[in-house]
C-alpha cells in the first residue's frame, strides 16, 4: 500500500447510492455534482452525453443500457460488452463537455458472465481520449491498478492487491485531491483505502469509465463531485 504522509484521508465509502432513482444524469449548480444511474436512458442505446473510444488493438467498444432489476438502483445498468484482451487495449467512455479540477468519483461495478476475466474502473484528468489517468480493478485477479495514459501509451503508476466483499456489486472511488501545495491520487475499493501517491503531472480534465479484458463489465451509480476549484471565489475588487 502506498499511502502518502500528510494527506487528509478520504472516506472509503461515499455517495453514489442511487439516491436520485429516476435521473439520467443531474447537475446541481456550479459545484459540478453529477449523478448517473442510467434509469432514464433508452434500453439498448449508449448513455447520453458520453463519447466512446477504443485504445490499442481491439474492436470498437459497445457501451449500452440494459435492464437489471437487481442493480444497485434498478431498473437499469450500463454495460460494456466488447472484449479488449490485449495489454494495450482499453475501452473508454468519457463524459462530454465538463472539466473537473479536483474530482471525487465513485461507481458501482461488477463483472458479467461465468468465468469473467475483465477489469473495470474510473477515468479522471482526461485531456482527450489518448491522455488521461484511470483506476482499474480486476475482480478475478483481485488486483487494483492505477495507470497514466500519455499519447495512447500506458504507464502503471501503482498496483495493489484487493480484498473484495462477498457481494455481487462492488464500490470503487478515486480522488484527484490537493493539500494546497501538491496534488495527489487516492483510491478506495469496497470500503478500504488501498492506494495514494503524490503526482506532479495531474491536471484538470474530464471523467468517465474504462474496461479491459475478455468479458463484459457492468456499472451503476456513477457519481462525480468537484472537491476544489481553481476559479476565484468572487470577482476581483474594482480597484
Amino acid at each position: 500500500m502506498s499511502i502518502c504522509a500528510g494527506m487528509p484521508p478520504i472516506f472509503a465509502d461515499g455517495p453514489g447510492d442511487g439516491s436520485n432513482p429516476r435521473a439520467r444524469w443531474s447537475q446541481t449548480t456550479d459545484d459540478k455534482r453529477h449523478i448517473w444511474n442510467f434509469d432514464a436512458d433508452a434500453i439498448g442505446a449508449p448513455p447520453e452525453g458520453f463519447a466512446m473510444v477504443t485504445l490499442g488493438q481491439g474492436s470498437a467498444g459497445r457501451w449500452i443500457i440494459e435492464a437489471d432489476p437487481q442493480s444497485p438502483s434498478p431498473p437499469n445498468r450500463l454495460i460494456q460488452e466488447t472484449a479488449c484482451a490485449t495489454p494495450d487495449c482499453l475501452q473508454v467512455l468519457l463524459f462530454d463537455g465538463v472539466q473537473y479540477d479536483y474530482p471525487d468519483v465513485t461507481v458501482r461495478l461488477r463483472t458479467v458472465g461465468e468465468g469473467a476475466t475483465a477489469a473495470g474502473g474510473i477515468v479522471f484528468a482526461a485531456q482527450d481520449p489518448r491522455n488521461f489517468y484511470a483506476v482499474l480493478v480486476d475482480l478475478s485477479k483481485e488486483t487494483l491498478e492505477v495507470i497514466r495514459v500519455v499519447n495512447g501509451e500506458i504507464t502503471v503508476v501503482g498496483r495493489e492487491a484487493t480484498k473484495r466483499k462477498p457481494t455481487t456489486w462492488h464500490f470503487l472511488r478515486a480522488q484527484h485531491n490537493t493539500n494546497l501545495s501538491k496534488d495527489y491520487i487516492e483510491v478506495a475499493f469496497d470500503g478500504q483505502v488501498l492506494f495514494s501517491t503524490w503526482d506532479t503531472n495531474l491536471n484538470a480534465g474530464r471523467i468517465g469509465l474504462v474496461t479491459r479484458g475478455a468479458t463484459p463489465v457492468a456499472f451503476d451509480n456513477l457519481f462525480a463531485i468537484q472537491l476544489f476549484s481553481q476559479r476565484p471565489l468572487s470577482s476581483p475588487a474594482p480597484y
